[in-house]
C-alpha cells in the first residue's frame, strides 16, 4: 500500500481508496498500461463530437410598415417597438402618457415621430429595413 496525495485537498491517502476520506473527491487510480507508455496515441484526446448546426433566421423589418405605424400610432411609440428600438418606444409612450394631458407632451411626441420617420434607416439590431 502506497500513499498518494489527493488532487483536491492535497492530504495523503491510500492509493487503494476509491475516494478521499477528507474531502470525498474520487481518487484516480487508473493509469495507462505499462505497454502503452511509449505510444503517443495512448495519450491523445478523443476526437471531438460534431456539434449540431444551428440556423438563425432573422425576419426583415419593412420600412413601409414602420412608416405606417409611425403615422397612425407614432405618438405611442408603436413603430419603435416594431423596429426593436425598445428604449425609444418606451420613452415616447411615457412622454405621451405623462405629459399628454398638457399640450407640450403631444407636441414633443409629434415632432419626434416626424423626425424619426425621415431619418431612421435601420432597426434596433442595426440591420437596414427591407
Amino acid at each position: 500500500m502506497a500513499l498518494i496525495n489527493c488532487a483536491e485537498c492535497g492530504k495523503s491517502i491510500s492509493d487503494k481508496a476509491a475516494a478521499c476520506p477528507h474531502c470525498g473527491a474520487p481518487v484516480q487510480t487508473s493509469t495507462p498500461a505499462q505497454a502503452d507508455w511509449g505510444r503517443a496515441e495512448a495519450y491523445s484526446a478523443p476526437p471531438p463530437t460534431p456539434q449540431p448546426q444551428v440556423t438563425l433566421v432573422k425576419s426583415a423589418k419593412s420600412r413601409g410598415v414602420y412608416i405606417i405605424l409611425g403615422l397612425f400610432f407614432g405618438m405611442l411609440g408603436v413603430h419603435n417597438f416594431y423596429a426593436g428600438r425598445l428604449g425609444y418606444g418606451v420613452a415616447q409612450l411615457l412622454i405621451t402618457c405623462i405629459l399628454g394631458w398638457f399640450v407640450v407632451g403631444l407636441f414633443i411626441s409629434a415632432i419626434w415621430v416626424l423626425i424619426e420617420l425621415f431619418t431612421v434607416k435601420e432597426d434596433g439590431a442595426g440591420d437596414a429595413f427591407a
